[in-house]
């Protein structure tokens, strides 16, 4: 497993190169592209997840991120993390099952309580608390939700 590991992180290289930039965006994109190359090189659920979480460790250095809505919901999670930049990967690990259902909703919900305590704020105050980036990673987190209701309703 770790000569595909180093083959999938030397391809993440490459399509980041391809894109030409280095945003969050574009690693987003590389990282999705990899995803994809994987699902025609490893065969097992199991090790796609164990794999996919190890590229996102180690191609886009942002663990606690990740680690934060796969989880269990406690006092320490964090509803503060911009999903919004990491839409492909951030679905790829909900369509793998990998992410929290129960932490995903809490999320949601403190979100949904900052946006309603935000209504007719000023848009100064608004950006400094950065709704729209929040409101940008309630509907990446939405779509999770979604994805992980509709693959265990196919299951029932």
């Amino acid at each position: 497993m770790s000569d595909i590991k180093a083959y999938l992180t030397d391809s993440f290289t490459q399509f980041l190169d391809i894109i030409g930039k280095n945003s969050p965006y574009d690693k987003d994109a590389a990282l999705a592209m990899v995803f994809i190359l994987m699902e025609r090189k490893v065969f097992i659920k199991k090790q796609r997840r164990i794999l996919s979480l190890d590229l996102i460790e180690q191609c886009l250095n942002n663990k606690s991120m990740f680690e934060n809505i796969i989880a269990q919901p406690s006092e320490s999670t964090s509803s503060t993390y911009d999903y919004c930049y990491y839409p492909y990967t951030t679905k790829y690990l909900a369509k793998y099952g990998a992410l929290n259902l129960s932490t995903l909703k809490y999320i949601l919900t403190v979100l949904d309580k900052e946006f309603f305590a935000a209504q007719g704020s000023s848009s100064m105050n608004m950006s400094v608390h950065n709704i729209q980036g929040k409101a940008e990673s309630a509907i990446v987190i939405n779509d999770c939700i979604k994805l992980i209701q509709g693959y265990s309703n196919a299951k029932s």
